[in-house]
């Protein structure tokens, strides 16, 4: 990598966006921010400008993870990765909509992360 990805975390679990963060960047990955609502990502994401979105669905505030996820790529098309504690069908057929790159139920270990991220930008 010539130059570090730089990944969005949004995670309203601190424990797991801590651990994600520092198993990203030990890795090589830049984890530009963390944040733990769906109205922060997008503020974070015009901002940061990061190559991929590591998006919880379910988040704190008004605004789901996938909804900010479609907000944010109506102006930017980046890839979004989702992570989820919930098996739902409803829910993976309302992410699935906005094509995101993988839909990965909790916890997520980094051994699953690193392979996609990587296809992504190879």
């Amino acid at each position: 990598m010539d130059r570090k990805i730089k990944i969005l975390l949004a995670e309203d679990e601190v424990l797991i966006a801590q651990c994600l963060k520092m198993e990203l960047e030990m890795a090589g990955y830049n984890v530009c921010s963390f944040v733990a609502k769906g109205e922060e990502a997008i503020i974070t994401a015009e901002k940061e400008e990061p190559d991929i979105l590591l998006m919880d669905i379910h988040l704190s505030g008004k605004m789901d993870g996938i909804e900010a996820a479609k907000r944010i790529i109506e102006h930017r098309k980046i890839p979004v990765i989702f992570m989820t504690g919930y098996n739902e069908i409803a829910i993976f057929e309302k992410a699935s909509a906005i094509n995101p790159v993988a839909y990965l139920e909790k916890p997520v270990e980094l051994f699953e992360l690193k392979p996609i991220i990587d296809s992504i930008f190879s």
